[in-house]
């Protein structure tokens, strides 16, 4: 993934109800963006990370992205990008699961059935709405 000092990636989460960061995954194999896009798709349809506030994608000690769900009556899932790179492999890239390192389309569908995306000026940024307002408090 891109051209990053370290080899090493871990996607951490941040709980909701105490603000604890916990480190969910470590990264060794596959690309670290695609993984990074199929846990945020878990995350936005409550399929994983259910009591997570935000996900991050770090290299190192270094995040690479953030993906926070924000809004009370509408819902946004905002990401953040460190890079114009980043941000640019995000849009380019699938997703991959543990143990199968092979881009496709996993949760990618039932994503786009429930979250629709909002052009942002900042490049650094991909917003996404939740139109069918399925998410609960």
């Amino acid at each position: 993934m891109g051209n990053y000092w370290s080899s090493d990636f871990y996607i951490y989460s941040r709980n909701a109800s105490d603000e604890k960061w916990s480190l969910d995954i470590e990264l060794k194999e596959g690309n670290p963006m695609s993984r990074f896009k199929h846990e945020v798709y878990a995350h936005a349809l409550q399929k994983r990370h259910k009591e997570a506030k935000a996900l991050y994608l770090y290299c190192g000690y270094s995040r690479v992205a953030k993906a926070i769900i924000e809004g009370d009556e509408v819902k946004y899932l905002v990401i953040t990008f460190c890079s114009d790179e980043a941000s640019k492999e995000w849009d380019q890239c699938q997703e991959q699961m543990d143990k199968v390192y092979v881009d496709v389309v996993w949760l990618e569908r039932p994503f786009l059935n429930s979250w629709v995306y909002h052009v942002e000026e900042n490049k650094l940024v991909r917003k996404y709405q939740n139109f069918k307002m399925d998410m609960k408090k």
